[in-house]
Formats: C-alpha cells, structure tokens, sequence
C-alpha cells in the first residue's frame, strides 16, 4: 500500500500527478493514489509551505467547494532537467562549424548583453554598493554569492557555487567572459584567487578598494 511507503515518495507521486494532469483537487489526488484523504492534505500543506505547491482556484459541485492545487515554478527545478547537455552539445556544433573564435564570438556578446542588462542595477553606487548589488544579482541566478572588504579597503566576492559548473568545465572561455563581466560592471582590474573549476571549494575574486575617479 502507497500509506505504507516514505513521505517522500507520496509528495513525490503527488508532484508527478500534477505534472501530468495539471491543477487537481485533494480528493482527486486521494483516489488516485489509494491514499487518505487526511493524508494527502498533510503532504499537500508540507509541499504548500516548500512553495512547490500552490492553490490556483476552487472547485464548485455538490457539496463543499474543493481547492485546486497546482505546481509552482520553483518545483520545476524538481524535475528532470538537461539544460547543460544542450548548451554543451549546442557550443560543440558551433566550435565544429566555427572553430575556437565562433565559440569566443557568442560568449562574448552574452557577456556585452549581459553588462547592458546589469549595469543599471550598480549605477550611482560606491564601491560597496556595487559589490553588493553583483552579489545580490549573481544569488539571484545561483551563485549562493558572498562579499566582504578587507581592512586595506578591498573586496573579495566569494561563489560557492557554480550553476554553469558542467558547461565551464568543457568551456573555460565561460570563465574567461565571467571575469570580464565582472570588470566591465566595477569598472576596475579584478583578480581571480580560485575557481571551482580547478579544484577549489568556490570562486573568488578580489577588488581593489574604491579609488578618487574610479568608475
């Protein structure tokens, strides 16, 4: 009996069915999984309060109206995903058709378009502020990013994760652009003291203390 199995897997089953039929009442889920009704809320609140479920609307019949549950967008990153094979394979087909250069071209309009893109979020601010603002973006995208300055005045940017590790690892043109980026937004000379990619447990950068006339 699925009563008898780990929580895990019932939250599991849950998440699928509402992968594969969209929103879904308690009790639809209950009959389809041959799984109390009781139950199936307790799992249904726990995945609520994870922000992987949501109620989306109610159900009116005969009898009390039923919630509607549905997947959020954070529980995508629950299934399957192959977003790495692709870049690799996608970069692969270019350095074939195009060589090293083709490779080095993209990169470096992704890294162009991304300073456009950025650069408002740092403008105005000093260099701590800046820094703070790079950081606040990269967490954003998965970086699980972190800042601190030095008592000479200077910064250090620490990554302790990377979420293009796989992509990095074939293409290290991806960390070379990484570390452009991160100048043209500062507007200074920047110092990479580790990378994951090589071994180390994180990404670190230093930056130089903020300057009369920096950028």
């Amino acid at each position: 009996m699925i009563e008898r199995r780990a929580p895990g897997f019932t939250r599991q089953s849950i998440m699928q069915l509402l992968r594969r039929h969209g929103a879904m009442t308690a009790q639809e889920l209950s009959d389809a999984l041959h799984v109390g009704a009781v139950g199936v809320r307790q799992h249904l609140a726990l995945l609520e309060r994870d922000g992987q479920v949501c109620v989306t609307g109610v159900r009116r019949s005969i009898g009390r109206p039923s919630h509607l549950y549905a997947l959020t967008s954070a529980a995508d990153e629950c299934f399957p995903r192959r977003y790495e094979h692709l870049a690799l394979d996608l970069l692969a087909s270019l350095e074939t058709l195009g060589g090293a250069t083709a490779v080095e071209q993209v990169l470096t309009r992704r890294r162009e378009e991304l300073a456009r893109e950025l650069a408002p979020r740092l403008a105005g601010k000093d260099r701590a502020g800046q820094i703070a603002a790079l950081a606040d973006l990269l967490a954003e995208q998965g970086y699980m990013c972190e800042w601190e300055q030095l008592d000479d005045g200077s910064f250090t940017l620490t990554e302790y994760n990377c979420p293009v590790d796989c992509v990095a690892r074939r293409h290290d043109q991806l960390c070379a652009q990484e570390l452009r980026l991160y100048e043209d937004l500062l507007g200074t000379p920047i110092a990479r003291e580790s990378t994951i990619v090589a071994g180390a447990h994180c990404c670190r950068y230093h930056i130089p203390a903020w300057r009369a006339g920096s950028a």
